[in-house]
């Protein structure tokens, strides 16, 4: 889906009062303003005053506007012609502007800060307006600081998820949120908005990781107390995942942005590719071994007290089928009934599973690794294809700005 073009709207108040009055209302100026700009912007019910050259060199849709505003029909006020910006509300013009004028600083900012609510809003205003008015320098920008916390690789998801990470808890209903990362909606409606698909999947998927569907879409959901269950092996616990609606300190579900119309099917779409993708990895584990034939690395400890000629010291079977097979049905236990929602997290309790040497040969356990490796990247690689803009994903990734976090 494209981003969404201008909208044109009938002159606003402002605007009808300044053709009116040939006079802009002090408070209906902006903080923002710069004495020395020569051109003034106005929205409903803020004006900004501005500099032309700045507005131009850096904005297709500015400089095509400007270029036309000889025509006479151009409101002057303190010798500035007057610019109505009706596709953009003050806040986010504002935002954009201010962004805009640092560009012209000796050191201008080389990405935006996204660390509180507020930061993420600007940031929003910000994307939005350069979308619209064709000002590729801010936009480029504005998406490398999403894909921060939204990358487009899996070197990079590894990166702002690492093995337990845990994703922010949602605030409780009373409480205001102090971390926006919680509410995944925000950056995947804005994403749609604009077209910056390089940070869709990344979003998409960890909204389907950490929140239910009854969570997405506000329905409240019968809850089941989570059985505390025996880890894997003594130096692999694993534990029921705190914020599953299954977990025994979850918290209510708190009012959360609703998810746009176009990615509703598509949240559906990538739970079940995450479920497919679990079940493929289960599958996987479970035959793992079945055709070995080799003994474990290690010799059970009680062949040290064994009489010499003893079967005991003989090799014996292979052991790997047996090893993974109740290791998947382990895992899928822990799914089923500790974390119902996401595959990501599944994935590393897998990869937190601990080799019993005394059971498993050092092949199969060679191979048990390789094969969850594969099913993380080919899972990560179909997440553009399920959400139905591959080539989308590959335009945007070639022009996107990698940034380490």
């Amino acid at each position: 889906m494209a981003p969404r073009g201008l909208l044109y709207k009938p002159p606003g108040q402002l605007a009808r009062y300044i053709s009116n009055k040939h006079v802009i209302p002090p408070q209906a100026y902006s903080e923002s303003r710069l004495e020395g700009g020569n051109i003034i912007l106005i929205t409903d019910k803020k004006a900004f005053r501005f500099h032309k050259r700045t507005l131009t060199s850096h904005s297709k849709e500015f400089a095509e506007r400007i270029e036309i505003m000889n025509d006479g029909n151009t409101d002057i006020v303190d010798n500035c012609p007057v610019l109505e910006v009706p596709f953009a509300s003050p806040f986010d013009l504002g935002h954009f502007l201010d962004a805009l004028h640092d560009l012209e600083t000796p050191s201008p900012p080389q990405i935006f800060s996204i660390a509180t609510l507020d930061d993420f809003h600007a940031l929003e205003g910000i994307l939005r307006v350069s979308t619209l008015t064709k000002t590729p320098v801010l936009r480029e920008r504005a998406i490398a600081a999403l894909q921060v916390r939204y990358p487009t690789t899996l070197a990079g998801w590894d990166n702002v998820r690492p093995p337990q990470r845990l994703p922010t808890p949602p605030p409780l209903p009373d409480e205001e949120p102090e971390d926006w990362e919680w509410d995944r909606s925000l950056v995947i409606n804005l994403a749609r908005e604009v077209g910056a698909f390089s940070i869709l999947p990344a979003a998409m998927a960890m909204l389907t990781n950490d929140c239910s569907a009854g969570e997405v879409f506000g329905v409240r959901l019968p809850s089941i107390p989570a059985p505390v269950s025996p880890p894997l092996s003594p130096t692999s616990p694993i534990t029921p995942f705190p914020f599953s609606p299954l977990a025994l300190t979850a918290p209510p579900p708190c009012e959360r942005t609703p998810l746009n119309a176009d990615d509703a099917p598509s949240f559906a779409l990538v739970k079940e590719h995450n479920h497919l993708s679990l079940v493929s990895l289960l599958l996987t584990i479970r035959n793992l071994g079945s055709s070995c034939t080799r003994p474990p690395d290690l010799i059970p400890r009680k062949t040290g007290r064994a009489p010499v000629g003893s079967s005991l010291l003989l090799p014996g079977p292979s052991q790997c089928s047996g090893f993974f097979k109740e290791t998947a049905a382990r895992l899928l236990e822990i799914q089923v009934l500790e974390n119902p929602v996401g595959y990501a997290q599944f994935v590393w309790n897998v990869l937190a599973v601990r080799q019993d040497k005394e059971r498993t040969c050092r092949y199969c356990w060679r191979e048990f690794g390789e094969r969850c490796t594969e099913a993380r990247e080919r899972w990560w690689d179909e997440l553009p294809k399920v959400l139905k803009f591959e080539q989308g994903w590959a335009d945007e990734r070639l022009k996107s700005v990698e940034v380490d976090a």
